[in-house]
């Protein structure tokens, strides 16, 4: 029984120096961009305005969670779709918190809430998929 308290004691300790969503995530995520036409031209850009991805669709991008050196600073971004014969397009890759970010209050204790998971940004998700809708434009 005393080992399996120190057991238990020694892994509440190390699992207090660490955070749930950053163990299970890497700052970084994958969205799928689709559109009902092919080759839709897109230009994806971050909070602050600078273009992170131009190209077509189908694609996937490979986008931070949140904003370099921010603390409690999630990314959002903006995407432009445009395709001659039909009308621009624009959609918002929004965040959401991770549904790890809470195992801190077990795991990650008070360091990984206000420390670890804020600064590295893995407390955030974004939008699993976009799909854009290309509206013809009436002659």
């Amino acid at each position: 029984m005393r080992k399996i308290f120190k057991f238990l004691m020694l892994g509440l300790f190390f699992g207090g120096l660490c955070s749930c969503a950053t163990i299970m995530k890497d700052g970084t995520q994958l969205v799928p961009v689709n559109s009902n036409e092919e080759k839709v031209d897109i230009k994806v850009t971050n909070k602050e305005g600078f273009v992170v991805f131009q190209g077509q669709t189908p694609t996937t991008l490979n986008l931070k969670t949140a904003v370099d050196g921010g603390y409690f600073s999630p990314e959002q971004y903006k995407i432009v779709a445009s395709k001659e014969g039909f009308k621009t397009e624009t959609a918002v890759i929004d965040w959401y918190v991770s549904a790890w970010y809470p195992g801190n209050i077990i795991f990650g204790g008070l360091i990984g809430l206000l420390i670890v998971d804020p600064i590295s940004g893995d407390m955030y998700c974004l939008d699993d998929k976009v799909y854009l809708n290309m509206t013809p434009i009436e002659q």
